[in-house]
C-alpha cells in the first residue's frame, strides 16, 4: 500500500504526516502526488502490518519554486528537495543522511520516461535494504564485507543502507565489530570511501559518524 506523506520539522524534529487515501501501485502514487507536488514530501510504502517501510523522494526540486533542475539533497530544516544549484550554501542533508535522520530507507521515485512512462525501476533501494538489514549480524564475516564492497562499486548510492546499518549499531555493538567495522573501512571503494572521509569533517552527520566508526 501506498500513501502521500508530508514532511515538516517541529522543533528541530521530522514528523511525518500520512495521507489517508491509499494506492494500490508505486505509479498510481507518483501520479497522484505529481498532480499537486508542492503539497507533500512523497510517497510512503507501507508493509501488510501497516508500518511505513519505505519513503519515495520525487526527483523535483522545489516544487513551489518550479525550478527545472532535478533534487539531490533536501533542505536539513524545511526537508524541501533541492538541486545542487538551488541548495548552495544552504544546510542540507543528502538522501542516505535523511534516511538515517528518520530511521526509514528513502529512496529517489523513477524519473520519467520521454514517453511520459516510469523509466526502469532503479535496483539501488533493494541493495540499500539488504545491505541496512544484513549489516549487524554479517559484517563480521569477511566473504560478506567482500560482497558488500562490490554492490557499493556497481552502486555507490546503495551506501545509503550502510549509513543506515552502521547507524543503527549501539554503542556496545561498535566496541564489540570495531575490528570488523575498520576493516571495511579499509575495504570500501575509492569513490565511496573519499565521500566519507569528507564527511569527517561533520562528524555528528550520519556519514559522519559512519566514517568515524569505520576507523576512517
Amino acid at each position: 500500500m501506498f500513501r502521500l506523506i508530508q514532511l515538516q520539522a517541529q522543533h528541530g524534529v521530522p514528523r511525518i504526516g500520512i495521507d489517508p487515501d491509499g494506492y494500490g501501485s508505486e505509479p498510481a502514487a507518483l501520479a497522484r502526488y505529481r498532480e499537486s507536488p508542492a503539497a507533500y514530501f512523497g510517497i510512503g510504502r507501507f508493509d501488510e502490518a501497516g508500518r511505513l517501510a519505505e519513503i519515495i523522494m520525487d526527483t523535483v526540486c522545489s516544487p513551489a519554486a518550479d525550478c527545472p533542475r532535478p533534487a539531490v539533497v533536501v533542505h536539513a530544516e524545511t526537508f524541501r528537495p533541492l538541486c545542487d544549484t538551488c541548495s548552495f550554501g544552504l544546510e542540507v542533508l543528502t538522501v542516505p543522511e535523511l534516511a538515517l535522520h528518520l530511521g526509514i530507507v528513502v529512496r529517489m521515485a523513477p524519473v520519467l520516461a520521454p514517453s511520459g512512462r516510469h523509466a526502469a525501476p532503479d535496483e539501488t533501494y533493494s541493495a540499500s535494504n539488504r545491505i541496512a538489514r544484513e549489516f549487524a549480524a554479517h559484517v563480521d564475516d569477511p566473504v560478506w564485507r567482500m560482497e558488500l564492497c562490490a554492490t557499493l562499486a556497481r552502486n555507490p548510492s546503495a551506501v545509503n543502507g550502510l549509513l543506515i546499518g552502521v547507524g543503527a549499531l549501539s554503542h556496545r555493538d561498535v566496541l564489540d565489530h570495531y575490528p570488523a567495522l575498520c576493516a571495511l573501512g579499509t575495504q570500501l571503494p575509492g569513490a565511496v570511501h573519499a565521500d566519507l572521509r569528507r564527511a569527517t569533517l561533520r562528524p555528528l552527520s550520519p556519514a559522519g559518524v559512519t566514517a568515524l566508526r569505520l576507523g576512517l
